[in-house]
């Protein structure tokens, strides 16, 4: 057992201070980002199990069979049923969505549900019991009926009990037009609705967090009838949202910055230390010590006195991840697993290893008269073996934290070239400046040769400033760039309102009814149903569609009735591509990119298409990019202006209604009874949750990697600051007085900060195309924030030029 007074000596050493200082600020950068990456992730999986109804759902023409629910055990589970039929009141015929619902549901989230048409809805946690019925509001106003009366459903009449306004799993029926019904499942059969041949589809909903999802998939998947399938909330469309998949990038990226921002201060400080323990062990060297001896006397000691400042930091992260967690909201009950807290633990003894761990090494293996002669840069490590634990160290790190590594490759093999090549970079630009600096005045002489006589010290920390400088104005613009564009995503007042089915005698009618209360619409489309035959005269013969690599979707074929549209401007959630947008003159159309190289299309093709009245030729003049996230009408081919003309056709539009109108809506259906109208506010909160969350994890992670790059720039700092005293000290021996003393320090800071806040902008610009192609889909533009590296270089600069001589700033302090 070590006498802890040993453990507590290497804390009288600044470099040593510096150095657990460099590895509690990594335990608890890397801590907090793994773990809010944990909670986002945990977060996420149970918003899109609640946007699809349940971790994993096993559908089908039939119910699931007694084996395969036995197999499930005790887990949660609910039974759905989803089905058409029409409902009769009087002379008035509705076609209506069903969702047939046991006890069990719904399994994530609540139903909300009101007691009147447009009251306050109230949430409840199961739907309707036997003998009842809940009604969507659009269903009430087509039927004219009131609650507390009864609605024939089949061969039952059941009691309208309330106003069905949302369902955790709307979003996954966004596309289902008709009016929503819910009832018991238990009241089906009595309905005599579901007779052979009858078109429904059976779901079994499965509570199975974590590991559990893929225990169950496998133990179903051999069980599967040829009309059933398995989805799960891996597979669903939620976790491909815009946010989430940037923001999982985001997240994978700042572990690997943290990583090479702490390792660089490690590196730093370590360089400090191994010249102070480097006496030490040339004397046990000449008493006989071993290496063995002396390794465990070295590292085992130095290693066991940073303990206190890794198991500190891991404190402070996880007081820091509680805190986040309760400013993010809506708290879960998602506990860490304990192999995460030992690799948490691990990575700062991973960074620790591979950035410090060569220079101590090396100090067992020197001769003592090469460690005691005047060779200050003896006790170094050769540069193969620092090569090999930088090269390794942020590798390692990031493939135990950031799980995989496939989507990241690029961006983790510019950041590792860039800090294990980049004192190598600076080298040349070093040895020039010194060469032109001969005939400068003496303090500008003097500070260049400051630095440049010793490159082993000045290189590593020019690199991790430069590492720090261009980290910290990168993230800052990385998050600045990912709120907006998921501000631009979804905008204020997006449309919440979908209409189809009108016609063009009720169109101006309809525009009209919308200008007078109020409602903001993005443009109204024709819509002609169509069939794409012919490409350049030939018969169109490959089966391709948006969705065609996605395997678990299938492919569809092509010739099938698309929705095909015309207008003047282009939408603002398209973006052209290549080509043009179409002109005025008819005959051209624009088509979506990903079909059109699904298709193999370009700019000149023609193609030809079968409508209800006859067929209409156009030419490609351009590919346009489509968002299809956003809530605005979307299309694959868009038509000039009279291309359409003398084809039969609807009109399709989008409206923001604010929400104090709404209860207008039943005037509008009376008004135009053959409209559909689709309420989307249900995948509005949903997508406004997510961004929301995406938000706040964004800043989160954006503020942690400014508080890293700050803290390895005040390591740097102090690492240089011992030598920067003794230099100052042998001038004031010479002669020097303070006005040059200042002058030098002033213009060393100047060379040193100046240079790392020019080259971190290179490095800034270089990062721009991965991360662009990564984050943004190849567009990441040049912001102000470039400039961030003088914002806080100057003040330093500035703090130097006033800082009286005769005093040391606290920071040296601690180097001292």
């Amino acid at each position: 057992m070590p006498d802890p007074r040993l453990l507590l000596r290497p804390w009288r050493s600044g470099a040593f201070r510096i150095q657990a200082l460099a590895l509690l600020v990594a335990s608890l950068a890397i801590a907090a980002v793994v773990l809010l990456r944990g909670e986002l992730e945990h977060r996420f999986a149970n918003r899109t199990a609640e946007a699809i109804g349940g971790d994993l759902i096993l559908e089908g023409s039939q119910p699931a069979s007694e084996p395969q629910i036995a197999l499930l055990g005790d887990r949660p589970r609910s039974a759905i049923s989803r089905f058409t039929t029409v409902l009769v009141r009087d002379d008035t015929f509705v076609l209506v969505s069903v969702k047939a619902v046991d006890d069990g549901y719904p399994l994530f989230g609540q139903l909300r549900v009101s007691e009147r048409r447009f009251g306050d809805p109230v949430a409840v946690d199961r739907g309707p019991p036997a003998g009842e019925v809940w009604l969507a509001g659009t269903a009430l106003d087509r039927l004219d009926q009131n609650l507390g009366e009864f609605i024939t459903v089949g061969d039952r009449a059941l009691l309208v009990s309330k106003v069905l306004v949302r369902e955790p799993d709307q979003g996954a029926g966004f596309y289902s037009m008709n009016p929503r019904l819910m009832m018991n499942l238990a009241d089906v059969p009595s309905t005599g609705i579901l007779g052979p041949g009858t078109r429904v589809r059976h779901e079994l909903r499965i509570a199975a967090p974590g590991d559990q999802l893929t225990e169950v998939a496998d133990a179903l998947r051999p069980t599967l009838a040829v009309n059933q399938e398995i989805d799960t909330r891996e597979d669903a469309g939620l976790r491909s949202m815009g946010p989430l998949r940037q923001l999982t990038l985001w997240g994978q990226l700042a572990v690997m910055m943290v990583v090479l921002l702490c390792g660089g201060a490690v590196y730093l400080a370590a360089g400090v230390r191994g010249a102070e323990q480097a006496g030490r062990c040339a004397v046990m060297k000449t008493f006989g010590a071993s290496r063995r001896r002396i390794l465990g006397q070295v590292l085992g000691r130095e290693l066991l006195a940073l303990l206190p400042s890794l198991l500190l930091g891991l404190g402070l992260a996880a007081l820091a991840f509680t805190l986040l967690r309760r400013w993010l909201g809506e708290a879960l009950a998602w506990q860490p697993p304990w192999h995460t807290w030992l690799l948490l633990g691990l990575a700062p003894v991973v960074i620790w290893a591979g950035f410090a761990l060569p220079r101590l090494w090396r100090l067992a293996h020197l001769p003592a008269r090469d460690i005691l002669g005047d060779r200050p840069q003896a006790p170094s490590a050769r540069a193969g073996l620092n090569l090999i634990g930088a090269l390794a160290a942020p590798v390692l790190v990031a493939m135990m934290l950031s799980g995989s590594l496939s989507d990241l490759g690029q961006l983790l093999a510019l950041m590792v070239a860039v800090a294990v090549g980049l004192p190598l970079l600076l080298w040349g630009p070093l040895r020039l400046a010194d060469r032109a600096g001969q005939r400068w005045p003496l303090p500008a002489r003097l500070a260049l040769r400051r630095l440049s006589r010793r490159p082993l010290t000045t290189l590593p920390m020019l690199a991790a400033m430069v590492l720090a400088l261009s980290i910290m104005s990168l993230a800052t613009q990385v998050g600045q760039q990912l709120l907006a564009d998921w501000r631009d995503r979804l905008p204020e007042n997006a449309p919440n309102y979908f209409v189809l089915n009108l016609f063009d005698q009720d169109l101006d009618a309809f525009r009209d009814w919308l200008d007078r209360h109020d409602a903001r619409v993005p443009g109204y489309y024709p819509v002609v149903r169509g069939r794409l035959t012919r490409i350049n005269d030939e018969p169109v013969r490959e089966a391709v569609t948006k969705e065609e690599d996605d395997d678990d979707q299938g492919q569809r074929a092509l010739n099938r009735d698309l929705s095909l549209t015309e207008a003047d401007t282009l939408p603002d959630s398209n973006r052209t591509l290549e080509g043009r947008w179409v002109g005025d003159a008819a005959g051209e159309v624009s088509v979506e990119s990903e079909l059109a190289e699904s298709l193999g299309l370009s700019v000149g093709d023609s193609l030809t298409f079968t409508g209800q009245a006859g067929d209409l030729q156009a030419t490609v003049v351009g590919l346009r990019e489509v968002d299809w996230e956003s809530f605005e009408p979307n299309f694959y081919f868009m038509f000039s202006p009279g291309t359409l003309d003398g084809q039969s056709r609807y009109w399709l539009t989008s409206f923001y209604l604010p929400e104090n109108r709404t209860g207008e809506l039943p005037d509008l259906i009376r008004q135009f009874p053959q409209i559909t109208l689709l309420d989307v506010n249900a995948l509005l909160d949903q997508a406004q949750g997510l961004i929301d969350q995406a938000s706040r994890a964004a800043l989160a992670l954006a503020v942690l990697l400014l508080a890293a790059s700050v803290l390895v720039m005040a390591a740097a700092w102090l690492a240089g600051g011992q030598q920067r005293r003794r230099d100052e000290a042998l001038l004031r021996v010479l002669g020097a007085r303070n006005r040059l003393l200042r002058r030098v320090a002033v213009l060393e800071q100047l060379l040193l900060l100046g240079g790392a806040a020019l080259f971190a902008h290179l490095l800034h610009l270089a990062a721009l195309v991965p991360l662009g192609i990564k984050l943004f889909d190849g567009d990441l533009p040049l912001s102000a924030w470039i400039l961030l590296p003088w914002v806080v270089v100057l003040p330093l600069l500035a703090l130097e030029a006033l800082r009286p001589r005769s005093q040391d700033r606290p920071l040296a302090r601690l180097a001292g």
